[in-house]
């Protein structure tokens, strides 16, 4: 009986030894297939593959379905590279984490994503060591706030949404006054950083057409809380037109779908954003098409298309910050047939001058991020131009 027991004893010591080896050797049970949070895919498979990863909803006909355009148009372009996009949605924020840690975890050699909504995800994932091979970019917010050179895996890419924001509020202000309104009006999505980016500059822009045309146009403000909740934003809008604002401006992505729909229904005007989204209507809805005065262009699609011919090449530079606006091509005014028709020669010709001030370095749009701007000044600005104030 003793000598039976030791047998079993020394069986299970045997056990255990070789399941300490198994697990010391990576034999833990875990997948090898880069799905896991565990273990990560070999790049070196002769395969260039890239991921973008949505953190909002395509079809917002602005900013997301932008970028998609881009990634779309570099993958038909390029055969011989392997494109996903992977859409994640606005309802669960919750997932966009560990959705990018399965993403890094599969032999993907670089990785996008955009907006402040993803910083602290790719700050924590780029801090492990077993994804320095990795490369990225985050789009429409850097890394970290004058801190990209602490992630040099990284490239931050940024736009001067300012510029194009002062080029809608110049426009709005000057067409408002031809048409006899005296306010026009700024919708947002929320108040975060790029937001507020645009609307100061919308806010310069009305304040400089009223001292260089000696008119007097107020603009009201408000925001929509969210970036999905068109009815919100229709309501907003259609408050604004009806308190006597011709001609509105409205960066809310999605949300701002509502504003269109308000200006459509109620006979006003609207200048959309991110995209010419006079043509996403055109074929669909003339009617609500012709109402679009112009977008104001952020050209993500462009700039992603920039930066992934750069990674192939090999040109494309990590731990920096790369900011883009009127000069570069990447942010302006869509100027389309229905431009032409709506707005005065007059008006034009002045916002072409402006323009070329902005690309000479002559005029400079103060930037509304929080690093340069704080938020009392900003607010100083809209309350000196608001008509509730």
């Amino acid at each position: 009986m003793k000598f039976v027991k030791m047998k079993k004893m020394l069986l299970l010591a045997a056990m255990l030894l070789l399941a300490l080896a198994l697990t010391a050797c990576g034999g833990s049970g875990e997948k090898t297939d880069g799905g896991s949070t565990g273990d990560v895919a070999d790049l070196d498979d002769g395969v260039t593959q890239i991921a973008m990863l949505i953190n909002g909803d395509l079809g917002d006909m602005s900013f997301w379905d932008s970028a998609n355009a881009g990634m779309l148009q570099f993958a038909k372009d390029h055969p011989d590279v392997t494109v996903d996009i992977i859409e994640m949605g606005s309802s669960d924020a919750t997932k966009y984490e560990s959705t990018l840690t399965q993403t890094a975890n599969k032999a993907y050699d670089l990785i996008i994503v955009g907006t402040t909504d993803m910083r602290e995800a790719l700050q924590r994932l780029t801090s492990k060591e077993k994804y320095a091979d990795r490369r990225f970019i985050i789009f429409d917010t850097e890394i970290k706030d004058n801190g990209a050179a602490d992630y040099p895996t990284v490239h931050s890419l940024m736009f001067n949404q300012n510029e194009g924001g002062y080029l809608a509020g110049v426009l709005a202000a000057l067409m408002s006054d031809e048409q006899g309104a005296a306010n026009t009006a700024f919708i947002g999505g929320t108040k975060n950083d790029i937001i507020n980016d645009f609307g100061y500059g919308f806010m310069q822009g009305v304040a400089a057409a009223n001292e260089a045309k000696g008119c007097d146009i107020g603009a009201y403000n408000s925001y929509i809380g969210d970036f999905t909740n068109s009815p919100k934003g229709s309501s907003l809008a259609a408050d604004f037109y009806g308190s006597g604002v011709e001609v509105l401006f409205a960066a809310a992505s999605q949300a701002g779908l509502g504003c269109i729909d308000a200006a459509k229904t109620n006979g006003k005007l609207i200048i959309g954003v991110d995209s010419d989204q006079y043509a996403f209507y055109a074929d669909t809805d003339a009617d609500k098409a012709s109402v679009i005065v112009t977008s104001v262009l952020k050209r993500v699609d462009l700039a992603l298309y920039q930066c992934c011919e750069e990674f192939l090449a090999g040109t494309l530079t990590y731990g920096d910050l790369e900011v883009l606006g009127i000069k570069d091509g990447m942010v302006g005014l869509v100027k389309n047939d229905n431009y032409e028709a709506l707005v005065s020669q007059s008006t034009r010709d002045y916002l072409d001058a402006v323009e070329q001030q902005i690309v000479s370095g002559d005029l400079v749009v103060e930037s509304g991020l929080k690093r340069y701007t704080s938020q009392d000044t900003l607010n100083q600005l809209f309350d000196a131009l608001d008509p509730t104030k």
